[in-house]
């Protein structure tokens, strides 16, 4: 397929200078009204000139007059891509690479940070630590610490003094409450001097009392 450089009659080095003297020519040689009488054509054994013909002059003086799309013209001579002078545009929607190097001053937007993303990936996790946090194990038990108060388990030693002992093993009572020595213990418990000496302990009734675990 003829290219645009064939359809001027130039070469592929030809200056602005050149290119333009070779169209001017061209379309006088191409034109029916610069071309003379009918007669003068059949006598120059030139076959009459069309449409077409202008037109792919046009369009070639049309890329080759442009620097830039002359300079993406030749990329794509040089990589086999180019339509000669029968397309239906001047030439060809370059592509990425040759577009940017055609317009090297083109503005890109910035990227837009994906929130929507990162806030969804968000619930998600939480979602999934509260469902752990249900579903895993309870809390330890306290931790023995020798100060007895409501709801700790005691034993008691040789003179009756309440001492704590962890509630997950063997004891004798439960407490209900850690009174100070003057005041007095509900009616249905029972009481008992705290070893450390910080008041009296209530005990739970003897019925309601865990003497070997939980």
């Amino acid at each position: 397929m003829t290219n645009h450089y064939d359809t001027l009659g130039v070469g592929r080095t030809a200056s602005l200078d050149d290119i333009r003297r070779a169209y001017r020519a061209r379309m006088r040689e191409a034109h029916p009204d610069a071309r003379g009488s009918a007669a003068s054509t059949r006598k120059s054994g030139s076959a009459p000139s069309t449409t077409a013909e202008v037109t792919r002059i046009a369009e070639a003086w049309s890329v080759l007059s442009s620097p830039a799309r002359r300079a993406a013209y030749d990329l794509q001579l040089a990589t086999g891509s180019a339509v000669g002078g029968h397309g239906s545009s001047h030439n060809p929607r370059p592509d990425r690479d040759i577009w940017s190097e055609t317009q090297p001053d083109r503005v890109y937007p910035p990227a837009r940070f994906p929130w929507r993303f990162v806030l969804v990936i968000i619930g998600i996790g939480t979602a999934i630590l509260l469902i752990l946090h249900i579903m895993g194990d309870p809390m330890p038990e306290r931790g023995i610490d020798g100060l007895i108060s409501a709801g700790s388990c005691v034993n008691f030693d040789e003179i009756g003094s309440a001492f704590e002992v962890p509630c997950s093993g063997p004891h004798q009572a439960r407490v209900r409450e850690l009174v100070p020595f003057d005041s007095p213990c509900d009616s249905d418990t029972t009481q008992a001097r705290d070893r450390q000496g910080m008041g009296t302990v209530c005990l739970e009734p003897l019925a309601s009392q865990v003497t070997k675990g939980d």
